[in-house]
């Protein structure tokens, strides 16, 4: 693994505004480095059919993560759509990140 590709993860959160909608604020995120993994045909596939484009997979460590569901990588935000960890490599985290733009289009 190369770890050598940074990722920015972030918490949103939903705030009220004066008229009582909901007004979505991200916090500042932290920064760690990553290792950068191909999407499978089949995975793309499978995301394609439930509305969602799948464009990265990360692993991080499993210490640094902590449920952030926004990334920013190279200057793009996207949403977290999935993540999984293995009981082999309890260590890493898998990330599957999706286009931000999809959001409620699924």
């Amino acid at each position: 693994m190369r770890w050598s590709d940074e990722i920015t993860l972030m918490h949103e959160t939903q705030k009220t505004d004066s008229g009582g909608f909901a007004v979505p604020k991200k916090d500042g995120g932290v920064t760690l480095y990553a290792n950068k993994k191909s999407v499978g045909f089949n995975e793309f596939f499978q995301a394609k059919q439930a509305g969602y484009t799948e464009r990265l997979k990360f692993d991080v460590y499993t210490a640094e993560y902590s449920g952030q569901t926004l990334a920013e990588y190279e200057g793009k935000r996207y949403e977290v759509l999935r993540t999984y960890s293995d009981t082999k490599t309890p260590d890493f985290t898998e990330l599957t990140l999706s286009d931000i733009r999809e959001r409620g289009s699924g």
